[in-house]
């Protein structure tokens, strides 16, 4: 099972910060938003830094993701694509097939809450024709979501419906009106505030309105309950360093880097206790 590293780049060009986590935390595959540079200039970088070649298959639609693998590329097949979302089915040498979501769904700035749940409904459609036409739903979504993991389009039945606990992910799915909604586990709930060790969220952002929540938790990643078999919480990180330089400033977002925290989950090759 793979190692797979989100991050929302804000448009900086930031190769090297990029190929030294890849190094430092043995990444299988990197995720990424908002990029401003080739991909060749990237994968020079990686494979400069960590030895490994990527490929970088290309999404024909979703423009807004960027994938980079570390596997052959018969290892990965093309299973959806569309507007701020990529779908691959992956064999890792390793342990059993998943299939990996990338997400970058539309900003605040642009969308409504209403928008929002509708692009999150779209994606998670797409998702489940996936899982049906593969037969499985070892699924894990990662990416920018750009909603925290307690708003609509996130916790709806009819969209990802992301539940806090694995306990009531492990129930696989519920009812709602005649209609059976398959759960996704959402560990992020339990990266919000003070009483996880690292920061309060991932993207910080501050204005002048009467309701404001400072640090927002808009990258995450979704388990299906198939794979949680495969997951254990320490496996899933908000990374706040690049070696010997924090990320974090006065425990804030540094400028010289992205806006938006990277984060990297951990899937295990042999099954777990749960």
């Amino acid at each position: 099972m793979p190692t797979v590293l989100f991050w929302n780049l804000n448009r900086k060009k930031l190769t090297e910060e990029i190929a030294q986590l890849c190094k430092i935390h043995d990444v299988d595959i990197l995720v990424l938003a908002e990029v401003e540079f080739s991909d060749t200039k990237l994968q020079r970088r990686l494979r400069y830094e960590t030895g490994s070649p990527y490929i970088a298959p290309y999404n024909e639609l979703s423009s807004r993701i960027k994938f980079f693998f570390r596997y052959p590329s018969e290892s990965i097949r093309l299973a959806a694509d569309s507007y701020g979302l990529s779908i691959r089915e992956v064999h890792p040498p390793l342990g059993r097939s998943i299939l990996l979501a990338g997400v970058h769904l539309s900003s605040k700035l642009h969308a409504n809450l209403e928008e929002q749940s509708f692009q999150a409904r779209d994606a998670v459609a797409k998702i489940v024709e996936s899982e049906e036409n593969l037969g499985h739903s070892r699924t894990l979504v990662i990416g920018d979501f750009n909603m925290n993991p307690f708003e609509g389009g996130l916790v709806d039945a009819d969209s990802f419906h992301g539940v806090m606990t694995k306990r009531i992910a492990q129930k696989q799915d519920r009812t709602v009106r005649q209609t059976k909604r398959k759960f996704f586990y959402n560990p992020m709930w339990s990266r919000m505030g003070d009483g996880y060790e690292g920061p309060a969220g991932t993207h910080y952002y501050q204005r002048s309105k009467n309701r404001e929540f400072f640090w927002y938790t808009f990258d995450q990643a979704l388990i299906r309950p198939a794979l949680l078999p495969f997951f254990q919480q320490e496996n899933l990180q908000v990374l706040t360093a690049v070696g010997n330089r924090s990320l974090l400033v006065e425990g804030m977002i540094s400028g010289a880097f992205s806006d938006h925290l990277p984060i990297m989950i951990e899937l295990a090759t042999e099954l777990e206790e749960l």
